[in-house]
């Protein structure tokens, strides 16, 4: 099901969430309160079955404001995360999505790649470093007329997929500095060794002739 909340006034920027059934309590008692807190128009919650890529876009058709935020449902924002982005984008009205670093909180670490707790440091754009590696993570601001969907068809890394093709059609990122976000890996999830990374990576790479 998709669950669609709205308010009359906020930021005109819709929050879509992909949700696992598994992660409804933590996302109700922690993630969610403080998407709220970031006062967004819209909250889009989808918890059908299947992967998270499908369930952003089935989300996303949902959606109405013109600015997108694509949330995970173990994240945990500032108070000020979705408004620094916001203000970044106004600012700078080339840019097609604004984005910062972010803290990784990994409570599984031996079966998460990073074996540990981590932070991502994230830099400002550079469209030389996006293609040979993605540092940009999916919680990132992008304007609704250039989003281009998530690729339902690529195993893992379709974040990367979806700002190299925004900056393929002829936009850029900006970063908001000395701001991040704290993401929370409660299980094995999608960065796990299910699928293989090298796999993936090339699957990118023949996707957009790097």
């Amino acid at each position: 099901m998709i669950k669609v909340d709205r308010v009359d006034e906020g930021l005109p920027i819709s929050v879509i969430v992909p949700l696992s059934k598994n992660r409804r309590n933590f996302f109700e008692n922690y993630v969610l309160p403080l998407i709220e807190a970031n006062n967004p128009v819209e909250i889009i919650v989808n918890d059908d079955e299947g992967r998270a890529p499908k369930k952003r876009n089935d989300g996303f058709k949902k959606s109405t404001q013109p600015f997108l935020f694509f949330c995970d449902d173990d994240i945990l924002l500032p108070a000020n995360y979705l408004e620094s982005l916001y203000n970044a984008l106004q600012k700078n009205p080339d840019a097609g999505f604004a984005y910062t670093g972010y803290q990784g909180i990994v409570l599984h670490p031996e079966s998460h790649p990073m074996h540990g707790n981590f932070s991502i440091p994230s830099v400002d754009f550079n469209i030389s470093i996006l293609r040979r590696g993605n540092y940009i993570s999916t919680m990132t601001l992008v304007r609704r007329e250039l989003f281009p969907g998530f690729d339902e068809n690529l195993k893992r890394l379709q974040d990367w997929d979806v700002w190299l093709t925004v900056v393929k059609n002829g936009s850029r990122g900006v970063l908001v500095p000395n701001l991040s976000f704290f993401a929370y890996y409660l299980d094995s999830g999608i960065t796990s060794n299910t699928n293989n990374e090298i796999d993936a990576i090339n699957a990118i790479r023949i996707k957009h002739n790097l």
